[in-house]
């Protein structure tokens, strides 16, 4: 059915048109501000405050005296790092829709940057500090026990969920199995066999849930090579990705279904229109999923202690109760309520711009990630309570073994 037809039929029943009703023409003005240069810059600063409070934790933990001048802070910062993840898969997601890179760069980036952080993790623990350690202890074979065991200690649930292009990496495999239209294997009959591998990247989430819990449970231990290959952000997070990927998808069936092609859909998602919808879907979406994860929460640290009451204490202390909810991730994800008016302001449909210095934005992130770092273990080193070196003592006592050792010649 041609556009005229579908505007003429609309006008002809008087009632308001339903979004299959409308294409690429007779677009809406508004346009939210943000464009996805600017999600992937409040992205990577919610990651960059995520390292800065590690940093402001360990000097606590250095120092109790720190508590004081970092308490109030830490607690109001930790809200801004699981924002990350919906602001890099949702930047991530309006260059698949704008089809500016299309699936095989989004991957490949992904991909690599997954498979680049577990090779170099590895490479750095097992070779480097394994490998030290085996040079300077007369018991070799005792050193990974030993640092398996102090890792297990520092990391409390017994596991490191560190790798966020894990998480990215699922996101970009499920949505290519769900949109992408091959154009030689898979094709006819066989598309819906090609659809049904969006089922791995969920069954991959899911997986590394259950090993967390089992973990957090002291069930099983985990290898340290495993660790670059866990999610790292809350299962919630994961869903809202899954149901936005779904909504463009059952919006594609609802709009050809009255007699559009793909191609009109292809061109209507371009649309200002459009744009808004998804934005207010987003919106709603997430302020469901941040309060039910906290029903979850609460209905897990129920379910352990076994009735409701102390309602209060429970909801306090819902990790002491239950801690496999905390390992796996529920109970976190309630700052997406935050993220949620923000998606108001949002447009995929935006151009930045200067889109050419998008590339910039990781390279400038781990360069602030350095910095933070660096300069948080100079604060740490300042505030911690090592006894100090008289320097002129120590000359004092190097000089006088030298001489000893000349006089022995």
């Amino acid at each position: 059915m041609s556009e005229n037809a579908i505007n003429n039929k609309a006008m002809n029943t008087g009632k308001r048109k339903r979004f299959h009703e409308h294409g690429a023409q007779n677009d809406i003005k508004y346009r939210g501000p943000i464009s996805y240069f600017g999600f992937q810059v409040l992205g990577w600063l919610c990651i960059v405050t995520g390292i800065a409070i590690v940093m402001m934790k360990l000097s606590i933990k250095v120092n109790p005296d720190m508590n004081a001048r970092f308490e109030t802070l830490v607690g109001i910062l930790e809200y801004i790092p699981p924002m990350s993840l919906p602001f890099l898969l949702i930047a991530d997601f309006s260059k698949i829709l704008n089809n500016e890179e299309g699936y095989k760069k989004q991957i490949m980036r992904n991909g690599l940057a997954m498979a680049g952080i577990f090779v170099l993790f590895n490479a750095f623990f097992y070779r480097y500090i394994v490998g030290s350690l085996k040079l300077i202890t007369v018991e070799p074979e005792q050193v990974m026990p030993m640092l398996t065991d102090m890792m297990y200690l520092a990391t409390h649930y017994g596991f490191m969920a560190f790798n966020i292009f894990v998480d990215l990496f699922l996101c970009t495999m499920f949505m290519f199995f769900l949109n992408y239209r091959p154009a030689k294997f898979f094709t006819g009959g066989k598309l819906y066999l090609f659809r049904a591998f969006a089922i791995l990247p969920i069954a991959y989430e899911i997986a590394s849930m259950v090993l967390k819990a089992e973990c957090a449970q002291m069930k099983i231990e985990l290898p340290v090579w495993t660790f670059p290959l866990l999610t790292v952000k809350p299962p919630m997070t994961f869903f809202v990705f899954v149901l936005m990927a779904l909504f463009i998808k059952f919006r594609e069936m609802r709009y050809c279904r009255h007699g559009r092609t793909h191609e009109d859909y292809e061109a209507f998602l371009k649309t200002n229109r459009n744009s808004l919808h998804f934005s207010i879907f987003l919106t709603v979406m997430l302020v469901i999923a941040g309060i039910a994860d906290i029903i979850i929460l609460i209905l897990m640290a129920v379910k352990q202690a076994g009735s409701f009451e102390a309602l209060q204490k429970i909801i306090d202390t819902a990790q002491e109760f239950y801690p496999i909810a905390d390992a796996i991730g529920f109970g976190r994800s309630w700052p997406l309520i935050l993220v949620a008016p923000i998606m108001l302001l949002y447009s995929y449909t935006r151009k930045p711009k200067f889109p050419q210095f998008a590339i910039l934005i990781p390279v400038v992130a781990i360069v602030l990630i350095v910095f933070v770092v660096i300069q948080g273990g100079y604060q740490i080193l300042n505030v911690a309570n090592i006894p100090r070196i008289n320097y002129l003592e120590v000359k004092k006592n190097i000089t006088e073994t030298i001489q000893m050792l000349m006089e022995l010649e």
